[in-house]
């Protein structure tokens, strides 16, 4: 998947930022856009799941939140949904994920 200017360096803060605020509790981090989103998602937008060790609601919200942030200092459009492991499994048992396909993943397990 191809990001412009605005959209890569919102990534790369974000994942730094992700890095330093919560180090180790990103496993995975996966883009897509329009063609692999559900109907209701912006064809604009960078659409971005985060897959969490497991914790709270309000850890998942937080790097949520951290994202948006991150964007407001950008002209990048995130939707971004944070999910611990046992949620991102039932997700995909069920066949509720944010999106269709695979993603591109853009985390390094070993950062």
């Amino acid at each position: 998947m191809e990001l412009n200017a605005d959209e890569q360096a919102w990534l790369d803060e974000y994942r730094q930022a992700l890095q330093e605020n919560y180090p180790g509790l990103v496993d995975e981090m996966v883009i897509f856009r329009d063609d692999e989103a559900l109907s209701y998602v912006p064809d604009y937008a960078i659409n971005t799941v985060v897959v969490l060790k497991e914790c709270d609601r309000q850890t998942r919200k937080a790097v949520e939140r951290l994202g948006y942030h991150v964007a407001g200092l950008s002209d990048a459009w995130p939707i971004i949904w944070a999910y611990n492991h046992s949620e991102w499994k039932w997700r995909g048992q069920k066949g509720v994920l944010p999106y269709l396909g695979d993603g591109t993943s853009v985390w390094s397990r070993n950062p």
